[in-house]
């Protein structure tokens, strides 16, 4: 893998995780949402909304994925991050148990990037005091997964 591709798969994680964790420290949760590279290498955002007012996060979650697996058979991206807000497998004994995840896939490269989180009492106090923290972050966990859009 080229520098480039590892500093584009990198760019790619880094905006995934920062806006991740801006909806956890405004809101305290997040549906998931994604972001690819394009062809030309440039990072564009992808989210979800399947039409109701109960929005299922696996739902959106499958229906991001499908989306990203047809633009992978078309061509229109070579590399694609989804973020969603889990609860981590105790086999990777976190800190916390729940946690952004971050799946990042190019050919050759699949990984998920656990950040584990809590989120802090008092948060009402950040309506007050803007840099009261909201969310504690935990050392994050890396797992090589198989691929599941960039298969052989």
């Amino acid at each position: 893998m080229t520098v480039e591709r590892i500093s584009a798969l990198a760019a790619l994680l880094r905006h995934c995780e920062e806006v991740a964790q801006v909806l956890l420290a405004d809101t305290g949760e997040f549906h998931p949402f994604g972001a690819y590279l394009n062809a030309n290498g440039e990072i564009e955002a992808l989210a979800a909304y399947n039409g109701t007012e109960h929005l299922c996060s696996s739902e959106l979650y499958k229906l991001l994925h499908g989306v990203i697996t047809k633009m992978a058979n078309d061509r229109t991206l070579v590399a694609y991050a989804i973020a969603a807000d889990v609860s981590i497998p105790s086999q990777f004994n976190s800190t916390f148990p729940d946690g952004i995840r971050v799946q990042v896939e190019a050919p050759g490269y699949s990984r998920d990037l656990y950040i584990p989180y809590r989120l802090l009492p008092m948060r009402a106090l950040r309506k007050f005091f803007v840099v009261f923290p909201t969310v504690e972050y935990a050392e994050q966990i890396a797992v090589d997964v198989d691929p599941s859009v960039f298969t052989a």
